[in-house]
């Protein structure tokens, strides 16, 4: 039984075939194929680096050798410089700044030089200078818009100079005096020369921005009387100081909503002047929240008598009414 086991013969497979065959030898057409494969992607690589090349001696032209770049592309004489700006400033006084020669082409001109004389004058915050071929130079400004205004003494002459919500110092350009008239004055501040010639940014003026923006929409008539603004307990306390026509001091809180202290402010002066019937605050004080303490020009007794003398003064109105005509026939 054992050996009639062991003599059954395995079940063969053509797997256990051994197969030893050499490859076939690529044809003469597929040789062709890969050899003109080789050929196009060597050609690729050359035109991507001549490509490269070119774009790079064309910048390192540009960045060296504007001269002879504008010599290579032919332009016109610039005759038009087209401002276009959100501000006040008027085409000839950027015309006046640029000094473009007067042969000069577009291709000639240095942009970026062109740039610097325009955002040397702190009124202009951003400048963009653009070809238009064949012969216009278009420059797009945004201006900075002021909030206060200030006065400095330079070379011994007073100047008035005005400040944006940036902080930022300029002379005024082209605008209109009732809008300058019409600006709050800075004090409690130190003005800083700048090492470009100019002055430094003032610090804090956000904060004073944000005031005089939120009085200007919320409450016009009020912010049509504030005079000065104060920026002396700023640092230390948090506050900026309003000195108004009528009032003479002010305080609101730069930690608080200024919408909120402004109504406040409103509230407390319609009730003084309907109570006294005259302007009788001579400080308020809005940076303690809900409590509101306020100061009055005169002690209650004097302003008691001063309503009681201006009653005695009030003239007396009669109301006349003529008294009725008979008809008469003629």
């Amino acid at each position: 039984m054992s050996e009639s086991k062991d003599n059954v013969p395995t079940k063969r497979s053509w797997r256990n075939i051994s197969q030893e065959v050499t490859p076939r030898a690529m044809s003469k057409r597929g040789r062709h194929r890969q050899r003109m494969l080789w050929v196009k992607l060597g050609a690729l690589t050359l035109l991507i680096g001549f490509v490269a090349w070119g774009v790079y001696a064309v910048v390192s032209s540009w960045e060296s050798n504007r001269g002879a770049l504008a010599e290579a592309v032919p332009t016109e004489t610039v005759r038009d410089v087209t401002v276009l700006t959100n501000g006040v400033l008027p085409g000839d006084w950027v015309t006046r700044t640029l000094a473009l020669p007067k042969d000069a082409t577009l291709m000639s001109l240095d942009l970026a030089t062109l740039r610097d004389r325009l955002m040397v004058h702190g009124q202009i915050s951003y400048a963009a200078l653009t070809r238009s071929f064949p012969d216009t130079l278009i420059v797009t400004l945004q201006e900075r818009t002021p909030v206060a205004r200030i006065q400095v003494n330079d070379r011994g002459a007073n100047k008035q100079l005005l400040v944006a919500k940036d902080g930022v110092v300029y002379d005024g350009i082209n605008y209109e005096k009732p809008l300058i008239a019409s600006l709050p004055w800075l004090d409690g501040f130190t003005l800083r020369r700048a090492d470009s010639g100019g002055y430094e940014p003032i610090p804090g003026m956000p904060e004073v921005a944000e005031l005089l923006t939120t009085a200007q929409i919320q409450a016009p008539h009020l912010y049509r009387e504030w005079l000065i603004v104060s920026l002396s307990r700023l640092n230390d306390y948090r506050e900026l100081v309003v000195k108004a026509q009528d009032i003479d001091r002010i305080v609101f809180s730069a930690k608080d909503d200024y919408f909120m202290q402004l109504a406040r402010l409103d509230h407390v002066i319609d009730q003084t002047r309907g109570a006294l019937d005259e302007p009788a605050l001579q400080s308020v004080n809005l940076a303690l929240g809900l409590q509101v303490p306020v100061t009055l020009t005169k002690t209650p007794e004097e302003l008691a008598k001063h309503q009681q003398q201006r009653a005695q003064q009030r003239p007396l109105h009669f109301q006349l009414q003529p008294s009725p005509q008979r008809k008469r026939d003629l």
